[in-house]
């Protein structure tokens, strides 16, 4: 299949950057709360060596119950079932 000729790339629409900037808010205030309680995944990480991933990334492990509040609230947010992330 050839390659289509790609166009010029369409800025989001005003709703869609603020739906994204509450999501990163949304992220940012989530991290704040549940980071003192997420679990370094030392092992994951000592696998990516000899890289330079641990200068960049941080592999934690937030409590089941964090991380499945993030995504009800995330998929809430962006306007989806907060259960099964289907278009609401």
């Amino acid at each position: 299949m050839a390659d289509k000729p790609r166009g010029r790339p369409v800025p989001p629409s005003p709703e869609r950057r603020q739906q994204l900037n509450a999501l990163a808010q949304l992220h940012d205030d989530w991290v704040d709360e549940h980071l003192p309680d997420a679990e370094f995944d030392a092992q994951r990480a000592r696998a990516k060596t000899p890289s330079d991933y641990n200068q960049h990334y941080l592999d934690v492990n937030p409590p089941t119950a964090a991380a499945d509040e993030f995504f009800e609230r995330a998929r809430a947010l962006m306007g989806l079932d907060p259960d099964t992330g289907l278009p609401a």
